[in-house]
């Protein structure tokens, strides 16, 4: 009898299979980072446009050498989160102004070929603004900060300042003056 050259592969299959999930198991999968921004909900009916009165809405645009139209006056970027708290809160109950929190809309309109990082720091400069809104309001209303909310006096206080954003792209050049 001749011996066999031939090599038994029936546990390879195994071995393979068995290092493909340890493997998968134990590398980390780098996961993409971007923006945390809820999209607003699918319309279910047949219209889904509403009249926001032009009192509750609060207008920035940017073009794209990055110059900022804040309530329809040029200013620095500076300026928009003292600029927006001072709308929501309407501390002179102006008619020109909301009348409540909970009406106002951010209306962002900005340029396509504005630079990206200076959108991100044109939303961050808003969600600051709410920020700050939401933690003096949780003061008042619980004496705590925020972060020590429950989730029912969280839910309080985001429904007392809700963050209701509008986003459009292509808009006018800003005069230089």
């Amino acid at each position: 009898m001749r011996a066999s050259t031939s090599v038994n592969a029936g546990s390879m299959a195994d071995i393979a299979f068995l290092m493909l999930i340890f493997f998968l198991t134990t590398t980390t999968i780098a996961t993409d980072k971007g923006l945390d921004q809820t999209l607003p909900q699918p319309c279910e009916q047949g219209d889904c446009s509403s009249e926001i009165a032009e009192r509750n809405i609060f207008q920035i645009s940017v073009n794209g050498d990055g110059d900022y139209l804040i309530q329809n006056q040029k200013m620095q970027l500076s300026e928009l989160k003292q600029k927006l708290i001072e709308f929501i809160e309407n501390t002179d109950n102006l008619e020109s102004m909301p009348a409540s929190p909970q009406k106002v809309y951010v209306n962002l309109d900005i340029s396509r070929s504005l630079n990206y990082t200076n959108y991100v720091q044109v939303l961050d400069e808003v969600k600051a603004a709410y920020s700050i809104l939401r933690e003096n309001y949780s003061k008042l209303k619980f004496d705590k900060t925020y972060i020590q909310l429950s989730a029912l006096e969280t839910q309080h206080v985001l429904k007392a300042y809700p963050f209701q954003l509008a986003e459009s792209t292509g808009i006018a050049e800003i005069n230089q003056e």
